[in-house]
């Protein structure tokens, strides 16, 4: 169950990385020196409070080989702020990571929470998919 939260969290983070995926995109073209620093400007609009930049920061930790040391923890923390500033991706990633125990221990309260944020949300492909999430988890009888 972890892997498939993992993997769904990974496609639906790349439509809404555009920062993060200019950055994986340098970098795969060896261009290290522009890779960097689309990483350090994710990192300074993080640290300043910047929901999507504070998503994509926790994306690089909950991915092994992003440029920091790997943390689901801390990409879980990043989540969460992001999370709590409103950014549907980010509660619907935070709903994922309750309902697969990655980063924090699982939680289907938290889980069902969160995922009902990420639905309610204007983003329709996190609302679609944070329904086919609530739904195939039984969230409703929780």
């Amino acid at each position: 169950m972890k892997k498939l939260v993992l993997v769904i969290l990974t496609i639906l983070s790349l439509g809404v990385n555009a920062d993060l995926k200019r950055a994986i995109a340098f970098d795969q073209a060896g261009e290290y020196e522009k890779a960097a620093k689309e990483l350090y400007k994710i990192s300074q609009l993080a640290t300043r409070g910047h929901p999507r930049a504070m998503y994509e920061f926790g994306t690089m930790y909950m991915k092994e080989g992003m440029w920091v040391v790997h943390s689901d923890e801390a990409g879980f923390d990043w989540w969460m702020k992001s999370a709590n500033l409103g950014f549907a991706p980010a509660q619907f990633s935070i709903g994922a990571s309750y309902i697969g125990g990655i980063g924090v221990n699982r939680d289907l309260t938290e889980a069902k929470k969160w995922l009902e944020k990420a639905i309610n949300s204007t983003y329709e492909k996190y609302s679609k998919v944070a329904k086919e999430l609530y739904t195939l988890n039984e969230l409703d009888k929780i």
